[in-house]
C-alpha cells in the first residue's frame, strides 16, 4: 500500500519525492491498544468524521513527520501531531514542580479568623476544661495578631495554624464523634424495635384463626355454601376427620425435616387440608403459601412430608377384602351375569412433560396417547372400590408386560394361598390383556370380550357376551375417572414431581376409598 499523510490538507505521498523529500511517515496508534492517543491524533488531523474516524484507522494510515514539533516526529515531550486548525500544540509539556519558597505566611482573611473564633467560643464552654478555657481567654488578644508575629513554642519559625485554632478543631471533632455515636445507638434501638414488631406480627398471625385459610374457615363458610369442604378436599368433613385419625393416631405430631417457625402456626388438620387442596385442585405452592400465610418453602415442606407419610401409612394396609365379602356386596346385575368374577382390571395413562433426555423421551412416549405418559394398572371390585394399584411405568409398556412387572399375578397367587380367592374365580379385563395362559396357570378364569375374525362376523352369543362385559367393565372406567378428579394427576405432570410421582399416584387412588361407591345396591347371595 502507498503511504500517504492523513493530516489536514497535507499531500505528502511516498510516490512523489518532490513533495515528501526528507519526510518519513509515522503510523497511527492502534485503536484497540491506544484508543485515547488514536482519538487525539484524529482530532489533530482535522478531517471530517466520515473521512477519518476510529473505524477507518488501520495499519495503512500515517501522519508525516513534518506535522510534529520541529518536524522531528513524535517525541516523549510532544507525542501528538500539531492541530491542523493552527491553534497550537494539543499537548502541553509537563512543567517541573517549583520548590516552595520559604517566605513569611500571609495572614488569614478576617472572615476566616472570625469563623474560627466563633467555633472556639461556642465549644469552649461545653468541651474544654475550665482551666484551659481561662488560660486561652487571657490570650484572646493575641488572636488578632498575625500567625508569623506570635510567639509559639514550636520547632519551626512559622506556624500554619495557631494552637487556639487546633483546640477549636479538636473540640469540633470530639463533638461530631459523640453525635455520631448517639446516632448509631439510635439506629440500633430502632432496628431492635422493628424486629420486635415483626415478631409480634408473626405471633399475632399465628394466633388469629379468622384471618387465614383453614378448616375452621371452610366450616364457617359452609353454612352458606353447601359442599364447600368437599369441593376443596374431595372428602366430607366426617371422612376427613377419619382420615386424620388414621394418619395421626393418639394425636401424634409429624416431624418436619426443616424446623420452620411459620409451620408451627398451623395445626395438623390445616396441614392435611393444605396437602389435600394441592392434590384436588393442583394449587401452586405460592398460592397455598398465600392462603395459609406461610412461607413458600414451608408450603413445599408440608406437602412433601404429608405425601410421604400418607404413602407409608397406606402401603401398610391390605385393601383387597375376602371373596365372600366381595360377593356379598356385589350388585344384583353383576351377580346374575358373572357371579364368580371378583375383580376388574384396566390400565390408565397420565401425561407428563417431555424430559430432556432423549432415551427417556422414547421410553415415555405412548403411541395410544401420542405424547409422553406414565402408565399404571388398576383393579376394582364389582362395586367400583379400589382393590389394587400398581406403580407407574413408562408409557411404552404393554398391558401384558405391566400385568407381570407390576406384581399383580404374584398378588393373585398369594391371595389364593391365603384363601382370599378360590380356584375358578374370574378376572374381567379388556381385549388388550392377552394373559389367558398366565391366569389359567393360577387356576383362575379370564373374562375378556371375544375376538372378531377377519373372515366371519360375530355370532349372536359373542355379541351378547361382549355387551355384558362392556356393561360391567364400566365400573373400572368410572373408578379411573374418580381418581383423575384429583387434578394433580389429571393435569400434565411436571418433571420436577417425578421424585414423588409414585407416592402422589398411590395416595390419590387410595383416597377414593374414603369417598362414596358408585353402586350401593346389594345382590342376594
Amino acid at each position: 500500500m502507498v503511504k500517504r499523510c492523513a493530516w489536514g490538507t497535507c499531500k505528502s505521498d511516498e510516490r512523489y519525492l518532490d513533495v515528501s523529500s526528507g519526510v518519513y511517515f509515522v503510523p497511527f496508534p492502534k485503536p484497540k491498544t491506544k484508543r485515547e492517543k488514536c482519538l487525539r491524533w484524529i482530532r489533530a488531523c482535522g478531517r471530517p468524521h466520515f473521512q477519518l474516524n476510529v473505524d477507518k484507522i488501520n495499519k495503512h494510515k500515517y501522519v508525516c513527520s513534518k506535522h510534529f514539533k520541529d518536524h522531528s516526529g513524535p517525541t516523549t515531550e510532544y507525542p501528538d501531531p500539531l492541530p491542523a486548525d493552527g491553534t497550537g500544540s494539543m499537548y502541553t509539556p509537563r512543567r517541573l514542580p517549583k520548590r516552595r519558597q520559604t517566605s513569611e505566611r500571609t495572614e488569614l482573611p478576617p472572615s476566616k479568623r472570625k469563623c474560627l473564633a466563633s467555633i472556639f467560643h461556642n465549644e469552649m464552654n461545653t468541651t474544654l476544661p475550665t482551666d484551659v478555657a481561662k488560660e486561652e481567654l487571657q490570650n484572646e488578644d493575641n488572636f488578632n495578631v498575625p500567625c508569623h508575629k506570635r510567639s509559639v513554642g514550636t520547632q519551626t519559625e512559622h506556624q500554619w495554624i495557631s494552637p487556639l485554632e487546633m483546640l477549636a478543631v479538636s473540640a469540633e471533632i470530639a463533638r461530631l464523634k459523640q453525635t455520631l455515636q448517639e446516632k448509631e445507638d439510635a439506629i440500633k434501638k430502632l432496628n431492635n424495635q422493628s424486629s420486635n414488631k415483626k415478631d409480634k406480627k408473626l405471633e399475632k398471625c399465628a394466633t388469629s384463626n379468622d384471618s387465614k385459610f383453614g378448616v375452621s374457615v371452610i366450616l364457617k363458610r359452609q353454612k352458606k355454601l353447601t359442599g364447600l369442604f368437599k369441593y376443596y378436599t374431595g372428602l366430607s368433613y366426617i371422612k376427613f376427620v377419619s382420615l386424620l385419625t388414621f394418619l395421626l393416631p393418639n394425636k401424634t405430631v409429624l416431624n418436619y425435616k426443616k424446623k420452620r417457625h411459620d409451620i408451627k402456626s398451623l395445626t395438623s388438620r390445616d396441614c392435611l387440608l393444605l396437602c389435600l387442596c394441592r392434590l384436588r385442585h393442583n394449587f401452586g405452592l405460592r398460592d397455598l403459601a398465600v392462603r395459609f400465610q406461610i412461607g413458600l418453602q414451608s408450603a413445599g415442606d408440608i406437602f412433601n412430608t404429608w405425601i410421604d407419610h400418607m404413602y407409608w401409612k397406606f402401603c401398610q394396609i391390605s385393601i383387597w377384602p375376602h371373596r365372600d365379602s366381595i360377593i356379598e356386596n356385589m350388585p344384583k346385575d353383576f351377580l346374575k351375569d358373572f357371579s364368580s368374577t371378583i375383580a376388574i382390571i384396566d390400565c390408565t395413562e397420565i401425561k407428563t412433560e417431555s424430559p430432556n433426555a432423549l432415551a427417556l423421551q422414547s421410553q415415555l412416549y405412548s403411541d395410544y396417547k401420542s405424547s409422553t405418559t406414565l402408565k399404571s394398572l388398576i383393579a376394582c371390585d364389582p362395586s367400583g372400590s379400589l382393590l389394587f394399584v400398581s406403580e407407574l411405568f413408562t408409557g411404552c409398556i404393554s398391558d401384558v408386560q405391566i400385568s407381570t412387572d407390576s406384581g399383580f399375578l404374584i398378588l393373585l397367587k398369594q391371595l389364593i394361598n391365603h384363601g382370599y380367592l378360590k380356584i375358578g374365580d374370574g378376572i374381567m379385563a379388556d381385549k388388550g390383556f392377552t394373559i389367558q395362559r398366565e391366569i389359567a396357570e393360577l387356576g383362575l378364569q379370564l373374562n375378556i370380550p371375544p375376538f372378531v375374525s377377519s373372515t366371519s362376523q360375530m355370532s349372536t352369543l359373542e355379541t351378547q357376551v361382549t355387551e355384558k362385559i362392556a356393561k360391567h367393565r364400566i365400573h373400572i372406567e368410572r373408578l379411573i375417572a374418580k381418581v383423575k378428579t384429583f387434578k394433580i394427576v389429571s393435569d400434565v405432570i411436571p418433571t420436577k414431581l417425578f421424585e414423588r410421582v409414585n407416592s402422589i399416584w398411590t395416595v390419590c387412588n387410595v383416597l377414593t376409598l374414603f369417598q362414596d361407591v358408585f353402586v350401593k345396591e346389594k345382590g342376594l347371595k
